[in-house]
């Protein structure tokens, strides 16, 4: 296993997790909030939104850019 794999199985691990807990927040009465109230308190300040938007960045950058 060479160092690609691994690294794009943590992030399909990551994911899933993500999407696992949408999933939950959105089926089930678990006290998980929805990820669009994470995100909208997340960016009620400058510094939260600053970091979403370089977040997202580096996303695209990593990901989209080759």
């Amino acid at each position: 296993m060479n160092a690609q794999v691994l690294s794009d199985a943590v992030w399909a691990a990551l994911a899933a997790v993500v999407v696992a807990a949408v999933a939950a927040s959105h089926l089930s009465r678990l006290r998980l909030e929805r990820l669009s109230v994470v995100m909208r308190r997340i960016e009620a300040n400058r510094a939260g939104y600053v970091a979403v938007l370089l977040g997202w960045m580096w996303l695209g950058w990593h990901f989209f850019a080759r």
